[in-house]
């Protein structure tokens, strides 16, 4: 009885690890190797976000100073890239919208605010004026990564469209 039992749950737990995924509200890019991946969007298409998440000190996305640039909707995206791999992130609009993103180990899925802890690299973040480029790079370590980028209105702002260019090298 006892090995049925134990059986069982080492199924269930292979069953869940075989099934994990990013939320439905994050959209899941295919990211080539030394190719730029535009992808347009929307704020509407994203939603408001408890930001306490960016604040830790494990997280670090901003201060208590710049949370306005990031209190509206966010529209997250995610991809995964080698080890190794330099990432560029950039995106134009004509509104008032940031820009952060950040590096988690690929087996793990974590998307605010449900955030407690980021790769080496940290979390990084852009918030430049009105119709200004807003640019982050990051860089994966020793192992297959998750890179989770998030486009976010200013003052709250919940829509506004956006083009999103993700380049990745080796």
């Amino acid at each position: 009885m006892k090995l049925l039992i134990a059986t069982i749950l080492f199924m269930g737990a292979m069953i869940t690890t075989a099934n994990a995924q990013f939320p439905d509200h994050v959209k899941v890019l295919k990211v080539e190797l030394n190719k730029t991946l535009s992808v347009k969007g929307d704020l509407a298409e994203g939603r408001f976000v408890d930001l306490r998440f960016g604040m830790r000190g494990s997280v670090n996305c901003f201060t208590e100073a710049q949370k306005r640039y990031f209190s509206g909707h966010h529209r997250l995206f995610a991809f995964e890239v080698p080890a190794n791999t330099k990432v560029l992130i950039e995106t134009t609009t004509n509104n008032d919208m940031s820009l952060y993103g950040y590096m988690i180990d690929a087996k793990r899925y974590d998307v605010p605010p449900y955030l407690e802890n980021v790769s080496k690299s940290g979390c990084s973040s852009s918030a430049k004026p009105q119709g200004e480029l807003e640019r982050i790079m990051m860089k994966a370590g020793s192992t297959k990564t998750h890179v989770i980028v998030a486009v976010t209105g200013l003052d709250e702002n919940n829509t506004g469209e956006f083009t999103l260019k993700v380049t990745a090298r080796q």
